[in-house]
């Protein structure tokens, strides 16, 4: 069960939110470039950069991040 299936209403700490992104960020390029280092879907990736997205606590350069990863996961093969 997840964070956000656990506690639905619960904020986030910045401190979560930046490991989440630089997750994201680390994975989602070597995903999009031939699947190496995972072997989810691309509905996976979507997924997880979209619940991040609707995070009321990003600062607006963590959302621009975020839409970059966005962006790479609906381009991507």
């Amino acid at each position: 069960m997840s964070f956000d299936q656990t506690f639905p209403n619960a904020g986030r700490h910045p401190l979560l939110i930046e490991q989440e992104i630089a997750h994201l960020a680390r994975i989602v390029p070597r995903w999009s470039e031939g699947g190496r280092g995972s072997v989810l879907g691309q509905a996976y990736w979507r997924k997880r950069v979209i619940d991040l997205a609707r995070f009321p606590e990003l600062t607006p350069t963590q959302h621009a991040i975020v839409q970059r990863i966005l962006e790479r996961v609906n381009t991507a093969v």
